[in-house]
């Protein structure tokens, strides 16, 4: 029997120094975990054009209703009147969601303008655009990374998943997980193909289709509204 150049013992030892070096090399990276679960908000009445709360008070709600029953995030509302400002309960976004913030140790590292179909657009207040960020962590985080989508780098910049993860090692010991990530603005989906010929996309997120910004602290279940 043919004795194998690279043992079982030099892949083990491969795959504990490489996962040394990406958790040496790493950083926080923000998970925000989306539940399908969501309701529209009792308290106010919701704005079909923006796709968002009116912020105004929905007379009609008048008896506390309990959302998410039989999970984790079961919580009671109660009507709260209010004439002015955002709605308290969902802090204006007119839905309320089961949602939570995940931190993992993983290399991030930006890619060049010109790589994988970056962009940047001269607007009269400076420059937007795209642009893409190669994220490398341990293999074990490989089903948290698949089954989510909005992602914050660098502790406030908003991304979503334009590469699914792949896993790497060396003969089969699965060692490095990595995905390309895509810089985006609230309530937008990544959605041209990596690698392909299709020309870069971005369209409207199917299941709210946000119109402006939604604040960061929102995305990562800060502000989802108040508790009674």
């Amino acid at each position: 029997m043919v004795k194998p150049l690279v043992s079982g013992k030099v892949k083990k030892q491969y795959a504990k120094l490489i996962s040394r070096l990406v958790l040496d090399l790493s950083q926080q990276l923000s998970i925000i975990q989306e539940s399908p679960m969501f309701v529209d908000c009792p308290n106010c009445v919701w704005d079909s054009i923006n796709k968002k709360s009116s912020n105004v008070f929905d007379s009609s709600f008048v008896a506390a209703t309990t959302i998410f029953v039989s999970t984790d995030q079961e919580r009671t509302i109660s009507p709260i009147n209010f004439s002015s400002g955002r709605c308290p309960v969902c802090i204006g976004e007119g839905q309320l969601f089961t949602r939570k913030e995940v931190c993992i140790p993983a290399m991030v590292n930006f890619l060049a303008a010109a790589d994988f179909g970056g962009r940047y657009f001269s607007l009269p207040a400076g420059k937007e655009g795209v642009n893409f960020i190669l994220v490398k962590t341990l293999a074990c985080h490989y089903e948290l990374l698949t089954n989510n989508q909005i992602f914050v780098v660098h502790n406030n910049i908003k991304c979503e998943k334009f590469r699914p993860p792949m896993v790497r090692g060396l003969g089969g010991e699965d060692t490095v997980c990595e995905m390309v990530l895509q810089t985006s603005e609230a309530g937008e989906r990544a959605s041209g193909k990596f690698g392909g010929g299709d020309p870069l996309r971005r369209e409207a997120e199917a299941k709210r289709k946000i119109k402006g910004p939604t604040e960061l602290d929102i995305l990562r279940g800060r502000l989802t509204g108040r508790d009674s």
